[in-house]
């Protein structure tokens, strides 16, 4: 029975999550076009946060064995792609703090993102939230609590251009900046 409470406070939670991601972007319109405007150092600091997860779960033994060898290659290069987009990312927007998407190389650069982090997501994050299941231990806690986090921050930035309304799914009550701490918690532990 807790676990169904629990489902429940964190699907009432996902609308303030929502919320604090539609202050990150804004969206206008001028006739039937739309232009989405991105906080730059919000991106860069999702993202970066996703490739520390990222390159630190890899690393814990338990995700590694339950990866195996073919899915760890191919994680070292989503990893790659995702350090690669960021940059392009950085280079797209400059010195500025905000950005439209609808620039080709701000959406080149973002919609690579996105790309990397959803298989961020089905690599890395699935097996942790599967394996960890019938696992106990610190180490498995703390891979759990980042692997939310990070299922937090991918959604975040899923919502910056999903204007016609956020899908986050509901994995936890975490707003973007104490999933990046959590996180950071998770890649101190395991260096």
């Amino acid at each position: 029975m807790q676990n169904l409470s629990r489902r429940t406070f964190l699907r009432a939670s996902s609308a303030l999550v929502a919320a604090t991601a539609l202050v990150a972007c804004s969206s206008t319109r001028s006739g039937t076009t739309a232009t989405i405007t991105l906080n730059v150092a919000e991106v860069v600091d999702y993202g970066n946060a996703i490739l520390s997860f990222a390159s630190t779960a890899i690393n814990v033994s338990f995700v590694a064995s339950a990866m195996g060898a073919a899915d760890l290659a191919l994680a070292s290069t989503v990893i790659a792609s995702l350090r690669a987009a960021l940059a392009a990312f950085q280079t797209a927007a400059g010195s500025s703090t905000s950005v439209a998407y609808d620039s080709a190389s701000v959406r080149a650069a973002f919609d690579s993102i996105l790309a990397d982090v959803e298989k961020v997501d089905t690599l890395i994050i699935a097996v942790i939230t599967g394996t960890a299941a019938n696992l106990s231990s610190s180490v498995v806690s703390e891979a759990r609590m980042a692997a939310g986090a990070a299922e937090t921050l991918i959604s975040l930035l899923r919502a910056m251009i999903d204007m016609s309304g956020p899908r986050l799914r509901a994995v936890s009550p975490l707003n973007g900046d104490a999933a990046i701490g959590q996180i950071a918690i998770f890649a101190a532990s395991g260096e």
